[in-house]
């Protein structure tokens, strides 16, 4: 819908000075509320007549008495002000009064690794709003058809659109996972050869997904059989401390799953990076206080689980 070239140029100084006047029928009272003087008000009540072509306001005995416009305007423009007054006041954002939904997309071994301890926070800070989460597809963290994040938790496996900011959090080290019963576990350390020899799990992160320690094992990677394929972190885990299998993995989560499902971890028989941790979100809620407040949250639970913080 057009606007009529008039108040195209109408601010919102002056709406609220209509709305000041439709209450107090008085220039003087209208122009000490809005902290203008009496002539600068005088001049927006003509800015005012001229844009809605109407006398809005005549003068009579008892005051002013405001014209059948001017009270037409009056709902409208109240309604108006008291918007643009709430948008103020959610970007202060208070979480404790928040019932929004906020999305938080990331890995299913982040999911695992962190979200229990955020959603811990956030339900202390926030209990009244909704946390919704869903998992990566693919190694493509977020594509260009994704919208309404607030925040994306993912390692270096991951990719970002340019549209993001990216913070590093941390890295965390590998080790090779089994179960308490597995003949190399009680080994002061394991060879290469003692490593191949064990079928292994593999965590995928899609349908043609490769193990990342492939590189670092170069040509012995071929020699590594992978006799259990899933995608998740926990059920691999249990299935480890169940069988024979080894799992080559983020030491985190197995320290935390070491009692409940008879695990050890022992070091790799080879050179295997770091792998580094970030957190990221859209630059259109950079300046948003409450998904600045969700960034914060995770962040700060992340930097106090993550092994090796960058800090």
């Amino acid at each position: 819908m057009m606007l009529p070239n008039p108040l195209l140029h109408m601010d919102l100084k002056s709406l609220t000075g209509l709305l000041y006047l439709l209450e107090e029928r008085n220039v003087s009272k209208a122009s000490d509320r809005l902290f203008i003087s009496q002539s600068a008000m005088s001049r927006l009540l003509n800015r005012l007549r001229s844009a809605f072509n109407d006398p809005l306001f005549i003068r009579t005995a008892t005051g002013m008495e405001p014209t059948a416009t001017a009270l037409r305007l009056e709902a409208p423009v109240r309604q108006m002000i008291e918007q643009l007054s709430q948008l103020a006041q959610d970007q202060e954002f208070i979480p404790a009064n928040s019932n929004r939904t906020f999305r938080i997309k990331t890995s299913h071994y982040q999911s695992q690794a962190y979200l229990p301890f955020i959603a811990e926070r956030f339900y202390t800070e926030a209990p009244n709003a909704t946390l919704e989460t869903s998992a990566f597809k693919g190694n493509i963290a977020v594509d260009e058809t994704d919208s309404l994040i607030d925040v994306v938790l993912f390692s270096e496996l991951f990719m970002l659109p340019n549209h993001y900011d990216v913070e590093r959090l941390g890295h965390e080290q590998f080790g090779c996972v089994m179960s308490k019963q597995h003949p190399l576990a009680n080994q002061e350390s394991i060879s290469l050869e003692d490593y191949l020899s064990y079928k292994h799990v593999l965590v995928n992160i899609g349908q043609n997904a490769k193990a990342i320690t492939d590189f670092a094992l170069g040509e012995h990677a071929k020699r590594r059989h992978f006799a259990l394929k899933t995608p998740y972190f926990t059920a691999a885990l249990e299935a480890v401390g169940k069988t024979q299998l080894l799992m080559t993995t983020s030491k985190l989560l197995a320290e935390r799953f070491k009692d409940p499902f008879s695990l050890t971890i022992q070091k790799l028989p080879y050179e295997f990076k770091n792998t580094n941790y970030s957190i990221g979100w859209p630059k259109t809620v950079a300046q948003d206080a409450g998904s600045t407040w969700l960034r914060n949250l995770c962040r700060d639970v992340v930097l106090e689980h993550i092994p090796f913080p960058n800090i």
